[in-house]
């Protein structure tokens, strides 16, 4: 008897210390939260160093491994900036026939697209390789990005036919990656424990190996926030919940310090205290940031993932009042008993029962408040995301108007020309009269083509009111471009039109009325102040978009 005694004191005295080692962790966690601006600023501030880095290089080679650098520290950072410094390192590998960067940056580039959830395209991507065929030195890349691409697709066709076709995928890149990890001891040992969990099914061998990668790895990395998110999975298969809730916390904690805004680590614990009636205000800020942090990494499909799940906590949060309000109503109801059985004490019962339920109205009111929010707020998304496509409707509509302005008056300048032309030659041949006769217009003059380009000023400037401030900011400083006397020059006329898609010199040099050699003229001086004169003219295309 006394032994059982004991065992149980010494029970409830290790669930106290878990639940003290939480709490401080939890305290660990907000202080993190509340400071997360300053590690992203601190992320953004190097990657700048290393982008200042590409400007002092000629070295082609040089310059790729700096992009490869840029986008290990963009892939799970921002989306859309790692996939731009894929493009980048592509090209450039691609021009200068480095065919390991090429590789690289295709297996790079079909990671992101998995994790976007085009997983076609990615599967495409990677099915091209395998004619070159794969370089030993990439082969670990390759196969370790295949078996994310087939977990992702898997987990997004869960309850149909087809995910036993791609988990059969994913265990049998699994199988490849681990044997190529062997020269990376963190990451075998974290691939060894997936290899135990999904292929053996061991969730004890799995756990040993996942706690070697933490004990080796720094716990500011991608690779140590993954490891902690395994490693509380298997303690929630052998139901120890404080060491699932400890390993949730650290984390959440190394993905905001390293950071790594692809996650939903905050968000699992925020579903984690709803269930376990933890703390409310704590997990609504925790659902809050996870939100900002979807928005910050500018992943559609995380975007919606994230949203997805917020239905759900809301209903756990409703659940959660109604649960409330059912006690009130079981409280009011021991008040109405004793007030009838305990006639002595009956004015302390009403006073208690008034009490009870002013307190009911409240929750009652802040319950409908909350539903009349939350509807509220759908209809504002609902308005945001109309309004989104509308504005890049008008915007694709315009930029269509504008072209087919400029493709009419180029038609409308070659008329001319032409006519000009039939005009010559009836003259040099002495048809006078065949000419008056044929005669029904009047050709171009100078005062035509001055307002053609003043109207061609002004509409697109009305279009494009920003242009020459967003053209001036990709030039090198002292070297802008203004208006002179309200009217754009011709180096400013012949950029408007590259943005507007025309690019061939004959066509700029018709519009206005000047030599193919005089168009190339001032686009080479231009480039040459640009702040990137290898990608200018594309940079000139981008601007002024919504």
């Amino acid at each position: 008897m006394m032994k059982k005694i004991i065992g149980l004191i010494l029970l409830c005295m290790t669930v106290l210390s878990a639940s003290a080692d939480n709490q401080a962790l939890y305290e660990r966690l907000d202080s993190v939260v509340a400071n997360r601006t300053s590690y992203t600023k601190k992320k953004e501030l190097y990657i700048a160093k290393m982008k200042k880095a590409i400007q002092g290089t000629t070295v082609v080679s040089e310059r790729l491994r700096i992009y490869d650098d840029i986008f290990n520290e963009y892939h799970f950072l921002r989306f859309d900036s790692a996939m731009i410094y894929v493009r980048k390192g592509l090209e450039t590998a691609e021009a200068a026939h480095n065919n390991y960067y090429t590789q690289l940056f295709i297996i790079h580039k079909a990671a992101l697209l998995s994790s976007a959830g085009l997983y076609s395209e990615a599967y495409n991507l990677l099915d091209k390789l395998d004619d070159r065929p794969i370089l030993p030195e990439l082969e670990y890349e390759y196969n370790l990005t295949l078996y994310w691409l087939y977990t992702y697709w898997s987990d997004y066709t869960n309850d149909s036919e087809y995910r036993d076709i791609y988990w059969t995928k994913k265990l049998e890149y699994l199988r490849r990656t681990v044997r190529l990890a062997k020269n990376r001891p963190n990451d075998y040992n974290y691939l060894m424990g997936e290899y135990e969990m999904y292929v053996e099914g061991s969730h004890g061998k799995a756990l040993q190996y996942y706690l070697k990668v933490l004990a080796a790895e720094p716990n500011d990395t991608r690779l140590y926030s993954t490891a902690c998110f395994a490693t509380a999975c298997c303690y929630k298969f052998f139901k120890q919940y404080d060491k699932y809730e400890s390993y949730l916390i650290q984390t959440a904690i190394t993905d905001i310090i390293a950071p790594v805004k692809e996650n939903l680590s905050l968000y699992t614990i925020a579903g984690w205290l709803f269930s376990t009636d933890g703390d409310i205000k704590r997990a609504e800020n925790y659902v809050s940031v996870s939100i900002e942090d979807a928005k910050f990494y500018n992943n559609r499909l995380r975007i919606i993932s994230s949203t997805n799940k917020l239905p759900e906590i809301v209903a756990r949060f409703k659940d959660k009042l109604n649960a409330k309000n059912e006690k009130l109503r079981w409280a009011l109801g021991t008040g109405v008993f004793l007030f009838l059985a305990l006639i002595i004490a009956g004015g302390l019962i009403v006073r208690q029962n008034g009490m009870l339920n002013k307190r009911r109205k409240q929750i009652a009111k802040q319950n409908n408040m909350l539903v009349g929010l939350n509807g509220e707020l759908s209809v504002l998304n609902r308005q945001l995301r109309q309004r989104n496509e509308n504005l890049v409707d008008v915007n694709h509509h315009r930029e269509n108007l504008a072209k087919l302005y400029i493709d009419l008056c180029s038609k409308y300048i070659d008329r001319l020309n032409s006519y000009q032309k039939f005009v010559v030659r009836k003259i040099k041949v002495n048809q006078i009269n065949d000419l008056l006769s044929t005669a029904s217009s009047s050709r171009l003059t100078e005062a035509d083509a001055e307002a053609f380009l003043n109207g061609f000023d002004k509409a697109f400037l009305d279009l494009y009111p920003t242009f020459i401030e967003e053209l001036n900011e990709l030039l090198l400083p002292g070297n802008s471009v203004r208006l002179k006397d309200g009217k754009m020059s011709t180096e400013l006329r012949i950029f408007a039109l590259i943005r507007l898609g025309v690019k061939d010199s004959s066509e700029i040099a018709n519009l206005l009325f000047c030599t193919p050699r005089t168009i190339y003229n001032y686009r080479s001086a231009l480039k040459v102040k640009a702040k990137n004169r290898e990608n200018f003219e594309d940079d000139v295309r981008g601007l002024c978009t919504v």
